[in-house]
């Protein structure tokens, strides 16, 4: 291995965050989105970088401003580094079963988590799905739960089923009334936009709301009509609405990455019950 010119390399200056953040581009392989996801500028996390490498004494990635590549030093340290991380949380976690960190948004979390908390100890975070995202990268949540609609890098996913995004309406003879909607979203510009090519008309607006579960909650009581992923209809009085644009599907993921052992047993536990929720 190339070692680095320096003569005063040591492990006693190095600290966790560090070797997280290090790992975090690794998997990523951009500094860029490591940095910002560990809210750092690009200069303190080239700073972090090489602190890394000269703790370890050795380089650990080409420094190129496009592509984070590791050296095949570096390749060696990774596996080595988050097995470390790995094993150290497992050491100064408390003997008292620790909840499973749920990150997902407020819609989704009605769906899922009174199941869950019947079957396990849960903390639930309510965040948007890009928050929920990167607080599974950060450590900070054990499972992320979101709609296949971006590109969830360095994490495993695992389906949980399929849902789609339609109008509803408790008001089985609804007719093309202005909606409620969310605030501007990729699966409502979607929809909108298959509106005006279906009908040769703008979608009529009645009202941007903040939330899918706020819309359902005000349609299943009255007859207001609402655009709501159908997971949220299952079990109510609300009806698709007659002559509108075939609906888009997406696929409702799990996001993880490296659980010990107990906590990955317990959140497989959990991904069963969840995919029975889509499926019945």
């Amino acid at each position: 291995m190339k070692k680095l010119d320096q003569e005063t390399n040591s492990l006693k200056n190095l600290r966790i965050a560090d070797l997280e953040l290090f790992i975090t581009a690794a998997r990523l392989k951009s500094l860029g989105k490591a940095a910002k996801l560990h809210y750092l500028s690009q200069s303190a996390a080239s700073a972090v970088i090489q602190r890394v490498e000269f703790a370890f004494g050795r380089l650990l990635c080409k420094h190129e401003k496009r592509q984070f590549k590791l050296t095949k030093e570096g390749e060696l340290l990774l596996p080595k580094a988050e097995s470390w991380l790995k094993n150290l949380k497992e050491i100064v976690a408390k003997k008292e079963k620790a909840p499973i960190r749920v990150a997902t948004t407020q819609a989704l979390a009605r769906v899922l988590i009174p199941s869950a908390i019947v079957l396990d100890k849960i903390e639930l975070k309510l965040m948007r799905p890009d928050h929920a995202y990167r607080s599974l990268l950060q450590g900070e949540s054990d499972v992320a739960i979101c709609l296949d609609n971006a590109l969830w890098e360095g994490v495993t996913a695992e389906e949980l089923g399929i849902t789609s995004f339609q109008l509803y309406s408790a008001n089985k003879n609804a007719k093309h009334d202005p909606v409620l909607i969310p605030e501007d979203q990729m699966e409502v510009l979607s929809f909108q936009q298959k509106w005006q090519e279906f009908h040769n008309a703008p979608l009529p607006i009645k009202s941007r709301l903040p939330s899918w579960s706020l819309i359902y909650d005000i349609c299943k009581d009255s007859k207001e009509i609402g655009f709501l992923p159908c997971f949220l209809t299952l079990r109510s009085n609300l009806f698709p609405v007659s002559d509108q644009p075939k609906a888009s599907k997406y696929r409702i993921l799990a996001l993880y990455r490296n659980p010990e052992i107990t906590i990955e047993k317990r959140l497989k536990a959990l991904f069963k019950v969840w995919k029975l929720i889509f499926t019945n």
